[in-house]
């Protein structure tokens, strides 16, 4: 089996470094099967014309301990090997998955249990429409399928309550934009999306909601719109040409300060003897509604005493509105929340907070000698906590310092640490931070400014429906945004990037889609001037399978654009990369990528960028392009420049082709399309 072995290996290096799209011949998938475990166990098969079910198994057992595919393979046990072996053969005779599975099933000592969770785990990309295929057909129960599914980790969405049959629009609401589901949809069914204010004749075009395979939705945003203010939304949908329904219904944004209740406001001066503001123990919270509502001023401050976790500690109670409060100290977080729901921060300032590194180890601080490194320790935390409004507030000057990369992943202090999993399916996600400042200091840094939890899990920091805009975040040793994990129509625009190791992080996106847009990155670097890139992305194969819209983002870095990063061994993305600019100053190694997609997932766009390295005097990509920039020829060396050393946005030609209904901005004279921040 030696040369088996070695065939598997290279299959391996070869397959996962090059964008195969066409099916192979006499296997019934789609484009997107390449990379996966199973295609590259077929690839192997069909290099060593194997057709006996325990050389299979031998090949199958070598793949699961591949680094990429290992931790795949975690729920899938040895001794079902030979089944997974027998679905594969199945297919290569021509049989799609859940033919495959059907003829296992069927044998005597077949098991239809690992049949389904092999075809599971050998096709990733492929599981969700497996799982919709099986959950229609009569090979297995229901509850069946579901234990199966979950053993393989697959996500089973929550179900929506009530009849969606007969109306299957649903809709969130933020302040300024809302998002769009449709649901009972096919992966063929295609959608136009029209808004207009209720009560105007002018209906305004949206970008059109797109299918989202972990839910099986139709879904997207509408943006830039007015708070508190009623909405006509339309939805058409189309299949095979034909129209086969068209919705309609009225939303209404929220407001851009919650309901109060004027019997529940309390002053912090009346209420406040010092140390911990502890709402619990104070009976401070309201209801839907009738707010209760915390007033400070620049006179009455929240100082932590020693020794206090927390300076605000809210417990789970809800519906509070902080306005102007200003905190200073606390042990580990500043403010602090667990299972809240409904929470609103303005005008707020956050200082002084974390745990004091009196000891350094290897360049990594800890409070104690035998204690954990300190990390994690936020300005502003809320654990399973949604629905929540972060503005106009200032956060900076932490305790503790992170490390930087010197000396591994950096550790400490955050300005904000997202667990929008809400045990309540009402209130997961709906985070909004708007129009705030989150800055650390050039040698005193945060390690993410704005960092998730349970990154690598569906449910994992902003969940969804949470929109991150308009603020400026900068000086953290790792990221300015994580948005990993949960990214179901989270939306990241307006934003200023800057003096960070990586822009925005969103790997992997184990529940999309998310958008990315009219963001300003620019002048990235650590505290040693070290940096990676300005939107990282991995892990599709390794977390499946959530898309990335990035669009209309002005950056201006010296090392990477939009680069590939790892996830349990995984650089692959899925991404759709259009309108944006993006140069690069140095070129080495590794560095002055405009775009680094080593995978080229056949499934993601790269339409109409300007793409471009000073030092080389051309676009430095490893990837595919699906179009280029539509004034490719007219872009020269001098207006690089130019764009590089500007300190806003770009402005360049427009072109009615490559208009994204809903996102695309234009200068005032209406010709030329706005990349990075939006005027004020």
């Amino acid at each position: 089996m030696r040369q088996t072995l070695y065939t598997v290996t290279a299959i391996v290096s070869v397959l996962l470094l090059t964008a195969c799209s066409q099916a192979r011949s006499g296997i019934r998938t789609s484009d997107y099967f390449s990379g996966q475990p199973g295609m590259v166990a077929i690839s192997s098969f069909e290099a060593d014309n194997v057709i006996d079910e325990s050389d299979a198994t031998d090949i199958i057992e070598t793949l699961s301990k591949d680094k990429r595919f290992r931790h795949l393979f975690s729920s899938l046990p040895s001794a079902q090997f030979d089944v997974a072996a027998s679905v594969l053969l199945n297919m290569q005779n021509g049989d799609s998955i859940k033919q495959a599975i059907e003829k296992v099933a069927a044998r005597e000592d077949a098991d239809l249990k690992w049949a389904i969770i092999s075809a599971f785990v050998l096709f990733p990309l492929d599981r969700y429409a497996l799982y919709l295929d099986l959950q229609s057909s009569e090979l297995v129960e229901t509850d069946a399928l579901h234990r199966y599914a979950d053993v393989a980790g697959i996500y089973i969405p929550e179900q929506k309550p009530g009849d969606l049959s007969a109306y299957p629009v649903v809709s969130t609401s933020l302040i300024e934009s809302m998002n769009i589901s449709i649901f009972g949809q096919t992966p063929d069914t295609t959608a136009q999306m029209r808004f207009r204010q209720q009560g105007q004749e002018i209906w305004k075009d949206a970008r059109a909601p797109e299918w989202e395979p972990v839910q099986s939705v139709l879904t997207g945003p509408i943006l830039y719109l007015e708070p508190d203010t009623t909405y006509e939304i339309e939805v058409t949908l189309n299949r095979d040409g034909d129209t086969v329904g068209t919705y309609a219904r009225t939303v209404t944004t929220r407001p851009d300060s919650p309901p109060v209740d004027p019997d529940n406001i309390h002053y912090l001066r009346d209420i406040y003897t010092g140390g911990t503001l502890d709402l619990e123990a104070l009976g401070i919270e309201g209801k839907p509604g009738a707010w209760a509502k915390i007033v400070g001023d620049a006179d009455t401050p929240v100082v932590a005493e020693e020794g206090d976790r927390h300076a605000i500690a809210i417990g789970d109670n809800s519906y509070v509105y902080f306005e102007n409060v200003t905190t200073k100290g606390a042990r580990v977080h500043a403010v602090y929340a667990e299972n809240a729901h409904h929470l609103w921060f303005k005008g707020c300032d956050i200082s002084e907070w974390g745990r004091q590194p009196n000891v350094i180890k290897n360049g990594i601080a800890f409070e104690e000698e035998d204690a954990q490194p300190i990390n994690y320790d936020s300005a502003l935390y809320f654990v399973q906590s949604g629905v929540i409004t972060v503005e106009d507030c200032h956060v900076h000057s932490p305790t503790p310092a992170a490390n930087s990369w010197e000396y591994g992943h950096p550790k400490g202090p955050n300005a904000f640490l997202a667990y929008g999993n809400h045990q309540d399916p009402r209130y997961k996600g709906q985070i909004i931070l708007r129009n705030n400042r989150f800055t650390g200091a050039p040698e005193h840094r945060f390690n993410d400014v704005i960092e998730g939890r349970k990154n690598g899990e569906t449910l994992g920091g902003f969940v969804r429906h949470s929109a991150i805009y308009n603020n400026t975040l900068a000086y953290a040793n790792d990221d300015a945004i994580e948005i990993d994990g949960g990214q179901h129509n989270v939306l990241v625009y307006n934003n200023d990037i800057s003096n960070t190791y990586t822009g925005i992080s969103a790997v992997p996106s184990r529940l999309g889609p998310s958008f990315i847009f009219n963001n300003y990155i620019h002048n990235l670097g650590d505290e040693r001037g070290k940096q990676w890139a300005a939107v990282k992305l991995g892990g599709l194969i390794a977390g499946p399978m959530g898309k990335v819209n990035i669009f209309h983002n002005f950056i201006t870095v010296e090392r990477n654009g939009i680069t590939a990063s790892r996830f349990k061994e995984d650089d692959s993305f899925w991404i759709n990369a259009t309108n944006n600019v993006v140069i690069t100053e140095k070129s080495n190694n590794m560095v002055g990528y405009n775009v680094y997609d080593p995978e080229a997932f056949p499934g993601s766009l790269f339409i109409n960028n300007v793409f471009y390295n000073l030092k080389l005097g051309e676009a430095k990509i490893e990837g595919n392009l699906t179009q280029p920039y539509v004034c490719e020829a007219s872009f020269d060396d001098e207006l690089a420049h130019e764009l590089y050393h500007q300190d806003d946005r770009a402005y360049l030609p427009a072109t009615n082709e490559f208009v994204i209904d809903n996102f695309t901005r234009y200068s005032e004279d209406g010709s030329q399309f706005l990349y990075g921040l939006l005027p004020e």
